[in-house]
Formats: structure tokens, C-alpha cells, sequence
């Protein structure tokens, strides 16, 4: 989408390929230059192209080549291709801990990485269950980023700190199965669309229960006046939507020939 906005005003066409994944954003929202195609089977290179030659196209000539959709569709005359792929997990430092030709499904309980789709053997996506000394801070995806961070920084701190106690590693383990039972593995385990509210609420519980029994300081969580902000800034979003879904249906309406 930011990649989309930002090279618009210098290409003639964008086309942005979507495999039809939870967290895509509604095609309504894509520039006007943009238009959404599906999955990608295959690149193609014409004939007469050389694969070896690494000759440098000129920045007028088009790959000489062809696009070939799942669905069918070619493409053609295309200039530039950027592969948004996403991000990997990979500890490059902790080289101990990966299995990288180890399938998702078959993880250890001792393991961190396998295909890098995800990280295994956390408890609150924070502690490293054999070893609490090991913890991650920014691993959950689709949060208010920095706001969250820091709600996991303070339970980081609660701990090490001795102000917050972690459950028995057995019973970590067994809440770690229950959450992959649950939610599955791969991207979407670290996901916390919809209930990034109940994760930090849940924290908050914890560590200021423990503050509680070790005399420390309370916490506080999301205040009143995020739930108020973030609840206006969806309903801000849903009106957008509808507005550009309305200017969309009228376009169409009157593009029809009588």
C-alpha cells in the first residue's frame, strides 16, 4: 500500500498482486493508478531473451518477458517488479536455537525458529519458556506499535526486576500448546487484530496483581481516552470506506453506455 502511494505519481500502472490473505487492506484504498490482480504462477522470458546476459535494460524498455497469473491472465510490458514478501524471523545470533529445515508443526519445545514464519516457545509472545533470561520485546503483529511495545517492556521489567512472577515453566509450556491449538502456527499466531486491548488488559492484571503482593508500584494499561481515540479512529475508517465504496458504485453506474 505505502509502496504503492509512493511510486504513483511516476508510473503509468501499478498492478498489486494479492494471494487473498486475511489482513489485506480493501482494494477500495488503493490509489487510482492501482489496480489489484491475484496470485502470480509463474515468470516467463521471451524466447529471443538471453537469461545470462546481464546486460542493464534501459529504464524505457520493459522486461522482456511475460507474466502468468493462476488465473490465466498475461501480462506484459511491465518495467519494474518489487517483491513485498514480508517479514522473517531469523536470530542470526542465536544460531542454537534455529531448525531451519525443521517444519512448523514438528517445532521442539525448545526451538525459536523454524521456517521463520513465526517464534516458538514464548509465553506472552515476551519470555522464552526454558529460559525466561531470554525475552523479545515487539514481536506481535498488527498493533499500535510503540504503545504496545512498551506495555511489554514493563512486564519485561516487572520480572527481571522481581516484581512479577512467571507461572512454572510446565505451565507456560502447556498454555504455549493451548494458544497453537487455538490460533494454529505460522504468521498469524503472533496476530493481535481485534484483541490487542485484551493482551494488554491480561497483562496489566497480572503484573499488578503481583505489584500488589511484592508492594510495587501499580500499572496502568489503555486509558480511557485510547479506547475513546482508537474507537472515533475506526469509526473514521468505516466511514472512508463507505464513502469510497459509494464513489466507486456511482462510477461504475454511470460508465455503463445506455
Amino acid at each position: 500500500m505505502d509502496i504503492a502511494r509512493e511510486i504513483g505519481p511516476v508510473a503509468n500502472n501499478i498492478y498489486q498482486v494479492s494471494r487473498g490473505g486475511t489482513f489485506d487492506f480493501s482494494p477500495i484504498l488503493l490509489p487510482k493508478k492501482v489496480t489489484r490482480i491475484g496470485a502470480i504462477e509463474s515468470f516467463e522470458l521471451s524466447p529471443q531473451h538471453n537469461a545470462s546476459d546481464n546486460q542493464a535494460l534501459s529504464p524505457k524498455e520493459p522486461i522482456p518477458g511475460t507474466i502468468v497469473l493462476k488465473s490465466g491472465e498475461r501480462l506484459s510490458d511491465i518495467h519494474r517488479i518489487i517483491l513485498c514478501t514480508g517479514y522473517h524471523f531469523c536470530l542470526p545470533f542465536l544460531k542454537d536455537h534455529h531448525e531451519d529445515d525443521t517444519a512448523i508443526e514438528n517445532a521442539s519445545d525448545t526451538v525459536l525458529v523454524t521456517d521463520g514464519t513465526q517464534l516458538h516457545n514464548l509465553h506472552e509472545d515476551i519470555f522464552y519458556i526454558p529460559d525466561p533470561t531470554l525475552a523479545f520485546i515487539g514481536v506481535p503483529f498488527y498493533t499500535a506499535t510503540f504503545s504496545l511495545f512498551e506495555f511489554q517492556a514493563m512486564a519485561l521489567a516487572a520480572v527481571w526486576s522481581g516484581r512479577a512472577d512467571l507461572p512454572a515453566k510446565d505451565i507456560m509450556q502447556e498454555q504455549y500448546v493451548k494458544r497453537t491449538k487455538e490460533k494454529g502456527l505460522g504468521r498469524n499466531f503472533h496476530s493481535l487484530k481485534g484483541v490487542e486491548d485484551v493482551y494488554v488488559r491480561d497483562l496489566m492484571m497480572w503484573l499488578n496483581r503481583d505489584a500488589q503482593k511484592y508492594g510495587a508500584k501499580l500499572l496502568q494499561g489503555h486509558t480511557e481516552e485510547w479506547h475513546a481515540a482508537r474507537t472515533a479512529w475506526l469509526a473514521r475508517n468505516k466511514l472512508k470506506l463507505d464513502e469510497l465504496e459509494r464513489e466507486r458504485n456511482s462510477g461504475l453506474q454511470t460508465s455503463v453506455p445506455a
